[in-house]
C-alpha cells in the first residue's frame, strides 16, 4: 500500500477505505509533510497541527475520496493547499487586530503593561465577533478592508444609509463591549 502507491497511477483509487489502510498511510507521511510543512511556516506546532488536520479532512471523507495520480502528490498538494488556508486565516486574524487598532484612536487605560495591550487586543477580536452577522460584515468590509459606504452598499445591494446605521450600531457595541479596556473616539 505505502511506497507502491507513491508511482502515477491512471487509474483512481482510495488508499483510505480501512482503518489500518489510512494508518500507514499516517505513519508513512506524517513526518514527510510535517517537515514540508514547517519550511514555509516555521513553526513544528502549528505545522503538525495542520498535518494532523489534513489528515482528519481524508478521514472524514474518506469514503468520497478518489485519487488520480500519485498518492505522494496527493497527500503534499492536499497539505499545501491546508497551509494556504492557514497562512490566510493568520494574515486575516493579524490584519483585523490590526486594522482595528489603527482605524481607532486608542488609549488603554493601563498603556504601559504589555499584558494589557494583548489582553485588548484579545477583547477587540472577541467584541468583533459577537457582532450581529450583517454589522460585522460591514464593519470588516469598511474598517479592515478599506471600502467606503457607498462601495459597501453597492457591493451588498443595500442603501448607503442602511451601510451607516449598520456601522454605527457596530461602533456603538463595540465601545460599549470594550468600555472598561478603552477610551477611544472615532479615527477619521
Amino acid at each position: 500500500m505505502t511506497k507502491s502507491n507513491t508511482h502515477i497511477n491512471h487509474n483512481s483509487y482510495n488508499p483510505f477505505k480501512t482503518e489500518e489502510e489510512f494508518k500507514e498511510v499516517f505513519e508513512e507521511y506524517f513526518n514527510p509533510l510535517v517537515n514540508f510543512t514547517n519550511r514555509y511556516i516555521n513553526n513544528w506546532e502549528d505545522s503538525r497541527s495542520i498535518v494532523q488536520d489534513t489528515f482528519m479532512k481524508f478521514w472524514e471523507r474518506r469514503e468520497k475520496i478518489v485519487i488520480r495520480t500519485s498518492l505522494k502528490s496527493f497527500l503534499f498538494k492536499s497539505t499545501k493547499n491546508n497551509i494556504i488556508d492557514f497562512v490566510r486565516k493568520v494574515k486575516t486574524d493579524r490584519e483585523m487586530k490590526e486594522g482595528v487598532l489603527n482605524t481607532m484612536d486608542i488609549t488603554t487605560t493601563h498603556s504601559a503593561n504589555l499584558d494589557d495591550e494583548s489582553i485588548l487586543k484579545h477583547e477587540l477580536v472577541k467584541a468583533i465577533e459577537k457582532l450581529k452577522p450583517r454589522n460585522k460584515e460591514i464593519f470588516k468590509l469598511h474598517r479592515l478592508e478599506g471600502l467606503t459606504y457607498q462601495e459597501i452598499a453597492d457591493h451588498l445591494g443595500i442603501s448607503k444609509r442602511t451601510v451607516e446605521d449598520n456601522m454605527a450600531r457596530a461602533l456603538l457595541k463595540l465601545r460599549n463591549d470594550l468600555q472598561g479596556f478603552l477610551i477611544y473616539s472615532r479615527a477619521n
